[in-house]
């Protein structure tokens, strides 16, 4: 009995132990002080990415964007460190603050700061100092002469991203002139968080190119605020109320929905006989080209044409050179029998006109102009002189049959 009961207390004593010895379930960091590291400016400076004109508070980021077709262009600023012991002015505590800035020119840009080990769901508010100078003239140096608006917002990120592009940053009303230009005045912005790591911002956009638009930020505070208060992001929550509310509203949307539906359904029914009778209307218009293949039976045509064209010249010779030699042939032939029957001799035939013709087996060109030439110019000259040679010859023979007469 008393071995059980001493075995029954090991037993809890070493319970009592092991849960002691159990580590607590993790638990956010505390969320009652100022969440951002190096707020006030006063934990030194660093040149980011190593350039000289980029001098920033650490833990802090510069961002800018270049954009010369922007009116006015929008050129990348220079980052300082702004000291009280040289305008302290241009501090709101402390010694130190951050200043951006650039000479003749606009800018969009600003820094930002990524928090982690916050709490999802957790609501939290961003606030932040600022100064502007902005002014087209050097003196004095801390009244803004003909200021150009800076647009100077502050924000937050509740999923961590850390572009200040991005639709999901929650921005604070723009500060007015009165509230920061050769003033401090407090920017503040709420946001709940939608993951463990959101992102601060601070952004400016001077209106115009003045000679000075400095812009001075310092002191700024993170914290978990509890409940969304009624500022500018409850409006945004308030709003699906509405948009809930509207049900019975939406429901009338069906009922004009199948108001729509229905006219406009026989719409497409109309529409579509359109198409069948246009469709027929290409098969109309492919007839006129077989109509018109009779072409291809006309084309033949210049051919023929074109070997009436090429007959015509051959014509032409022959219809110049061969009457003429003809009727020479045959005026040669009778003058030169009748010579020879009153001469009693015998004369060789001149050439009759078949035979002074070019063979067909000629050529057209060289043959044929050859057999002209020698019809125009050389058969008169031959048939002249055998004339005369018949007529001397026949003188002749009636000499010779006179004299056998006399002796």
């Amino acid at each position: 009995m008393r071995a059980r009961f001493a075995v029954l207390a090991i037993v809890l004593l070493s319970g009592f132990f092991f849960a002691r010895s159990q580590p607590a379930a993790a638990v956010p960091a505390n969320q009652s002080g100022n969440l951002l590291r190096n707020p006030g400016f006063e934990e030194g400076f660093y040149y980011w990415n190593g350039i000289s004109e980029l001098h920033v508070g650490n833990q802090w980021t510069p961002w800018f964007w270049e954009n010369a077709d922007h009116d006015p262009t929008y050129f990348r600023p220079e980052y300082k460190h702004a000291q009280a012991h040289e305008y302290a002015y241009r501090v709101h505590s402390g010694s130190s603050a951050q200043q951006w800035f650039k000479l003749y020119s606009s800018f969009y840009a600003g820094i930002y700061q990524q928090v982690s080990n916050v709490v999802p769901g957790q609501n939290y508010r961003f606030t932040m100092w600022a100064q502007v100078w902005s002014s087209v003239e050097d003196n004095p140096p801390n009244v803004s002469t003909q200021p150009a608006n800076p647009h100077l917002q502050i924000g937050i990120d509740p999923t961590g991203n850390w572009n200040p592009g991005s639709g999901d940053v929650v921005w604070s009303p723009e500060a007015g002139m009165h509230q920061v230009i050769d003033t401090w005045g407090q920017l503040s912005v709420e946001a709940v968080a939608q993951n463990s790591t959101i992102t601060v911002f601070v952004r400016s956009r001077p209106e115009f190119a003045n000679k000075h638009n400095n812009i001075y930020v310092d002191d700024g505070v993170l914290v978990a605020a509890g409940e969304p208060q009624p500022t500018a992001p409850p409006p945004t929550e308030t709003a699906p109320p509405p948009t809930e509310t509207p049900p019975p509203t939406a429901t009338r949307p069906p009922t004009e929905t199948p108001v729509v539906v229905p006219t406009e359904t026989p719409v497409p029914p109309t529409s579509t006989p359109v198409v069948p009778t246009e469709t027929p209307v290409p098969p109309t218009l492919t007839p006129p080209p077989p109509t018109n293949t009779p072409l291809p039976t006309e084309t033949p045509v210049p051919p023929t044409a074109t070997v009436t064209s090429t007959n015509t010249p051959t014509a032409t010779p022959t219809e110049t050179a061969t009457p003429t030699p003809t009727a020479t042939f045959e005026r040669l032939r009778t003058a030169t029998a009748v010579a020879a029957a009153e001469a009693g001799t015998e004369v060789a035939a001149a050439p009759t006109a078949e035979e002074a013709a070019p063979s067909e087996g000629e050529e057209e060109g060289e043959t044929a102009s050859e057999g002209v030439g020698f019809s125009l110019c050389s058969t008169p000259l031959l048939g002249i002189g055998l004339i005369g040679l018949t007529l001397v010859t026949g003188r002749r023979k009636r000499q010779t049959a006179g004299r056998s007469q006399k002796r």
